[in-house]
C-alpha cells in the first residue's frame, strides 16, 4: 500500500524544544528539591556545623586526655610491658602454639556441646521411659520390659554424663593452658582500659556526632528535634491544645556545656545550672520562656515570631524575665530574675495596683498612708507644699508627683482638712498635749537622739536628706526620711504616735517601740530638731472657702486618690486606671502615641516612655492622669518586664512553679516581710539587715540573723514572740518592736520560717519520760567549767557573764520554751553550718573520751537533755515565785511529777 506522503508540519523536528522543557524540568525539580531541604531549611546548616565544631572539641578533649595519661608513670610503665608481651607473643613458636591452642580449644567447645545434646536427650528418653514404666504398672502389662528399658536408659545417662564432664574438664584446661600464654597481655589491657575510661568515654561521644562509611567520616545526619508540651495552649472554645517547641533543632547545643563562647545558634543556654537543671527543655520547651513561633524552621525570622500578625515575638535581653511571673507568683529571691523581682517589688509597693485591677492583685490593700484623721496629723502649709509637689519635701518618696499648680494643690489640702475634720478632732480631744517635748532642751534631744540610734528606727528610717537605709528599687525609701519632720507635723502627733501608731492610723506599718512616757517625749523632741517650719503660705480662711473645698472634692476623685489612701467620703470610689491584666497583648493600635513621633513604633518604646513621663502623649483634646513617679531607668526597665509578664493567656497549672502548699506559705510569708519591711534589721533569705552597718565594730549587739529561725525555734514560740516580744538578749540597746500582728499574719510568719527550712511539721515535742538522771548530770558535767564552761558566756537567769555585753550569749534555761530539741545537737555539732558567722565555738568532733564513753552523739543529746531540765527548774521557779513561795513551789513540782 502507497505511504501517505508527509506533511510539511510533520517533517519539522521538535528534539531541541524536547530537551530544552526537559532541560526545565529538571532544573525544577532540581530546584524544588534544593528550596525545601536546602535553602528553607537552616537547621540542617547549623546542626552540620555543630556536629564539626562538637567533634573536633571532643577530638582536643581526646588529644588533651592522651596527654595527660601521657605523664603518668604507673600508665607509661603498663603501656610499655603491653607492647614487650605482644612483641614475645610475634614469635613464631609462640603463634604456633597459640594456634595449636586455639584449634584443640574450638574442638573441644565443639565436643563438649555434642556430650551436652546428647546428654539432654537422654534425660528426655528417659523422661520419656518413667512414662511408660508408670503406665505399664497401672494396666499390668510389659512391666518388666519397661524396667528394664529404664534401667538401660540410666546407665547410657551415667556415661554420658561422665563423657561430658571429662569433655568440659578438657576445655577448662586448654582455655587455662592458652590463658597462661595469653594472661599477662589481657592483665595488662585490663589496668590500661581502668586508666583510659574517660578516653573511652569520649571515643564514644565522637561516634555519636559522626557518621563513618569505610575511610570515609561524616557530620550525623540532621533530623528535627521537638519538644510537645500536653495541653498548654487554648483554643477558640477553650479546648486544651498541645504545644510544639522545635527550638532546639537550630540551638542544637543549648543543652551542651562547652559552647558557651560559641556565636547563635550554636551556643549552650547561658546559666545552664540552675536554668535549665530547673526547667529541662524535654518538659519546658523554650517558647514558654523565651516566646517566638515554636513550630517554624524555615527561617530565624519566623521562629523568632518577628513577621507580621504574630502575638508573640521572641523576648530578648532583660525582658525574657517577665516569662518568670507566669509561672513563678513571687520571683523574689528567683536566681537570674533580679529585674523582674525589681519590678514586681515596685509594682506592688508604688501602689499600681491602687489605679489599676490586674489579676493576682485585686485585694492588695491601699499603699498611702492613712487620711480620716489628717488633720490632726500634719500642719495645713505643709500639706499644700506636700500635695503640690512631694518630691521637693522628700525626694525619695513613694508618693507620685501630680503636677498639681498651687491653686489646685490648696484645694485638695482644703478637702482633705475638711472631710477628715470630725475625726480629727475627736483624736485631738483624746489625746492631750503631753508635757515634757520640748527641741529646746539639749539634755531631752541628746537623750532622744541615744534612743533613736540605739533602739532601730535608722533600720527603716533615714535621718539625714542622703541617708536611705532601706530603699526601695533605686530611689524609693521603703520608709519617710525624717530629716525634715520638724515641718510637718506637730510634737503632740509625734509624742502619741511614738506610743502607739496603731492608735492613730489601724492600717499603719509603723510598729510599736513600747516607749515609756519619758522616751516618747525625748524621741518627739529630739525629731524636732529636724527641720525648721518656713513662714505660713496659706491662710486658713483659703482652706475653709466652700468653693474650694468643693473643688478639692472634685480633684481628688478626678486623680483617685482613693486608690492609695483612705480618705472619708471616698470608701466607694473604683480604680481610675485601665486594667493591666492582659497589657502586654495589646496590639500597637490599642496605644496612642499622641504628637509623639520621635518615639519608635513598638509597645516596649511605648511602656517606656509612659513610665518615664506619664504625660507625654497628652495632646490639647487627649488628657493623661497619670502622675510622674520619677523613676529610675533601671526602675522604668524593671516595672517594664513586669507589665511584660502581664498577657492574654494562661499557663495550665501543671506548669506552674507556685502550686505547692511550701511555696504558699513562702509567698506568703514574704510579702509580710516586705510589707513590714523585717530586713531592715534582720538579714532574711540571706538578705537585709540594714542596721547592721551601725555595729561593724560589734556585729553581737545588731539584731540576729534570721537564716534557719524555723529549723531552730518551736513554732509556739515564735508564734508568741510575734505577738509580744519578750527580750532574749536583754544587754542589746536595739529593741524588738510590736508589730501588732494578726493571729492570722503571725501564723503566717511561723509557716514561712517552717517552711523556708523544710520543716513540714512545726511543732516539736520531747518526752520528759526520755530523759535519764544519768544523760542530765552528764550534759551538766559538760556545761561546767571542767570542760566546755557554757556560762562563761551564756546568762544564768539574772546573771551574767563576764565580759563586755558583746560577748554575751542568751539564757541557757530559754531553750526548753524556745528552740527545736532536734536542732540543739545539730547546732553543737557545727554551729557554723547552722550560722555562718556565730561566735559560738566548736567542740565538735573532739569531746572529751571521759565523759559517756567519747560518744559525740551522745554528749551532744546529754547537753540537750540538762537545757531541757535547766528550763523545768526555771519554769517551777517561775511559778513558785507568783504563786506565793516555797510552799507553792513544793505543790507545783509534785503535781509535775504527779
Amino acid at each position: 500500500m502507497a505511504r501517505t506522503p508527509l506533511l510539511e508540519e510533520e517533517r519539522r523536528s521538535y528534539s531541541a524544544l524536547f530537551v530544552f522543557l526537559v532541560g526545565l524540568l529538571i532544573a525544577g525539580a532540581v530546584w524544588a528539591i534544593w528550596d525545601d531541604n536546602i535553602s528553607r531549611r537552616p537547621w540542617k546548616k547549623y546542626q552540620t556545623e555543630f556536629y564539626v565544631e562538637q567533634a573536633e572539641k571532643i577530638r582536643q578533649q581526646i588529644r588533651a586526655e592522651e596527654e595527660r595519661l601521657s605523664k603518668i608513670p604507673e600508665y607509661v610503665e603498663l603501656r610499655k610491658s603491653l607492647r614487650e608481651a605482644e612483641a614475645r607473643l610475634e614469635n613464631p613458636e609462640t603463634k604456633r602454639k597459640i594456634r595449636e591452642l586455639e584449634r584443640k580449644l574450638a574442638a573441644a567447645k565443639l565436643d563438649t556441646q555434642e556430650w551436652d545434646l546428647n546428654l539432654r536427650i537422654v534425660k528426655s528418653r528417659i523422661e520419656e521411659a518413667w512414662y511408660e514404666y508408670d503406665h505399664a504398672v497401672l494396666t499390668g502389662h510389659g512391666v518388666e520390659e519397661a524396667k528394664a528399658e529404664l534401667e538401660r536408659l540410666e546407665r547410657e545417662r551415667e556415661d554420658t554424663e561422665r563423657r561430658y564432664e571429662a569433655a568440659q574438664a578438657e576445655q577448662k584446661r586448654l582455655e587455662k593452658e592458652l590463658g597462661e600464654v595469653r594472661g599477662p597481655i589481657e592483665e595488662l589491657r585490663r589496668k590500661i582500659r581502668d586508666f583510659e575510661r574517660q578516653k573511652e568515654l569520649l571515643e564514644q561521644r565522637l561516634g555519636g556526632v559522626r557518621l563513618v562509611l569505610g575511610p570515609f567520616e561524616f557530620p550525623k545526619i540532621p533530623k528535627i528535634e521537638q519538644v510537645v508540651l500536653a495541653e498548654f495552649d487554648r483554643g477558640n472554645f477553650d479546648t486544651p491544645l498541645n504545644r510544639v517547641d522545635r527550638c532546639h533543632s537550630c540551638h542544637i547545643a543549648i543543652t551542651k556545656a562547652g559552647f558557651e563562647n560559641e556565636p547563635h545558634p550554636l551556643r549552650t543556654h547561658p546559666h545552664i545550672d540552675p536554668l535549665l537543671r530547673k526547667h529541662p527543655i524535654e518538659k519546658f520547651g523554650c517558647t514558654p520562656c523565651h516566646a517566638g513561633q515554636g513550630p517554624a524552621v524555615n527561617s530565624p525570622e519566623q521562629a523568632h515570631g518577628e513577621v507580621r500578625f504574630w502575638d508573640y515575638p521572641l523576648l530578648r535581653g532583660e525582658k525574657v524575665q517577665s516569662s518568670c511571673l507566669r509561672c513563678h507568683v513571687d520571683t523574689r529571691h528567683l536566681p537570674h530574675a533580679e529585674t523582674a523581682a525589681k519590678g514586681q517589688v515596685l509594682f506592688e509597693e508604688l501602689g499600681c495596683h491602687n489605679c489599676h485591677l490586674t489579676e493576682g492583685y485585686e485585694n492588695f490593700g491601699k499603699v498611702g498612708p492613712y487620711l480620716r484623721r489628717i488633720g490632726a496629723k500634719v500642719d495645713p502649709d505643709w500639706l499644700v507644699r506636700w500635695v503640690e509637689n512631694p518630691h521637693d519635701y522628700r525626694p525619695r518618696t513613694r508618693m507620685p508627683n501630680f503636677e498639681f499648680g498651687r491653686k489646685e494643690a490648696v484645694a485638695i489640702a482644703a478637702y482633705l482638712l475638711d472631710s477628715s475634720k470630725e475625726e480629727s478632732r475627736a483624736w485631738l480631744e483624746s489625746h492631750p498635749e503631753p508635757s515634757g517635748v520640748d527641741p529646746e532642751d539639749p539634755d531631752l534631744v541628746a537623750r532622744g537622739k541615744e534612743l533613736v540610734d540605739s533602739l532601730g528606727c535608722r533600720g527603716c528610717h533615714g535621718l539625714a536628706p542622703d541617708e536611705s537605709p532601706a530603699l526601695l528599687g533605686e530611689s524609693k525609701d521603703i520608709a519617710p526620711n525624717l530629716s525634715r519632720i520638724a515641718e510637718k507635723t506637730s510634737g503632740r502627733w509625734l509624742y502619741h504616735w511614738l506610743r502607739n501608731p496603731r492608735d492613730y492610723s489601724p492600717v499603719s506599718r509603723m510598729p510599736s517601740l513600747r516607749l515609756s512616757d519619758e522616751e516618747a517625749r525625748a524621741v518627739a523632741s529630739y525629731l524636732l530638731t529636724l527641720g525648721r517650719k518656713p513662714r505660713p503660705g496659706v491662710s486658713p480662711a483659703e482652706l475653709r472657702d466652700p468653693e474650694t473645698i468643693r473643688e478639692g472634692e472634685r480633684l481628688v476623685r478626678k486623680y483617685g486618690c482613693a486608690g492609695c489612701h483612705d480618705i472619708v467620703g471616698m470608701e466607694k470610689e473604683s480604680r481610675i486606671g485601665v486594667e493591666l491584666s492582659t497589657f502586654a497583648s495589646k496590639p500597637l493600635e490599642e496605644l496612642f502615641f499622641g504628637y509623639r513621633k520621635d518615639i519608635p513604633r513598638t509597645w516596649d518604646d511605648w511602656t517606656y516612655h509612659k513610665l518615664e513621663n506619664p504625660r507625654t502623649y497628652a495632646t490639647d483634646r487627649v488628657e493623661q492622669l497619670m502622675p510622674n513617679f520619677h523613676l529610675t531607668d533601671g526602675e522604668i526597665r524593671a516595672l517594664r518586664v513586669f507589665l511584660a509578664s502581664r498577657v492574654d493567656s494562661h499557663i495550665p497549672e501543671k506548669y506552674l512553679a507556685h502550686a505547692t502548699p511550701r511555696m504558699q506559705k513562702i509567698l506568703k510569708g514574704r510579702r509580710l516581710v516586705a510589707r513590714y519591711n523585717c530586713v531592715g534589721c534582720h538579714v532574711i533569705e540571706g538578705e537585709g539587715g540594714a542596721i547592721r552597718r551601725l555595729y561593724e565594730n560589734e556585729p553581737n549587739m545588731a539584731p540576729p540573723v534570721l537564716t534557719g529561725e524555723g529549723a531552730k525555734v518551736q513554732a509556739e514560740w515564735l508564734f508568741a514572740f510575734l505577738k509580744e516580744p519578750v527580750p532574749i538578749r536583754p544587754w542589746l540597746r536595739v529593741r524588738m518592736p510590736t508589730f501588732h500582728f494578726s493571729d492570722e499574719e503571725a501564723t503566717a510568719l511561723v509557716e514561712y520560717f517552717a517552711a523556708l527550712d523544710g520543716i513540714d511539721v512545726p511543732f516539736a515535742h520531747m518526752a520528759e519520760s526520755e530523759i535519764s538522771p544519768d544523760m542530765v548530770e552528764a550534759g551538766k558535767l559538760l556545761a561546767s567549767e571542767e570542760y566546755f564552761s557554757c556560762f562563761s558566756c551564756h546568762m544564768q537567769g539574772d546573771r551574767t557573764p563576764e565580759g563586755s555585753p558583746e560577748e554575751w550569749a542568751p539564757d541557757l534555761a530559754m531553750a526548753r520554751e524556745r528552740l527545736r530539741p532536734d536542732w540543739i545537737p545539730r547546732w553543737l555539732e557545727d554551729p557554723q553550718a547552722l550560722q555562718p558567722g556565730t561566735k559560738m565555738p566548736s567542740f565538735y568532733p573532739g569531746g572529751p573520751e571521759d565523759v559517756l564513753g567519747g560518744d559525740e552523739q551522745k554528749q551532744r543529746e546529754a547537753l540537750r537533755d540538762y537545757l531541757w531540765e535547766l528550763g523545768r527548774e526555771a519554769r517551777l521557779a517561775a511559778v513558785g515565785s507568783t504563786q506565793g513561795g516555797p510552799e507553792a513551789k513544793n505543790s507545783t513540782e509534785g503535781g509535775e511529777e504527779g
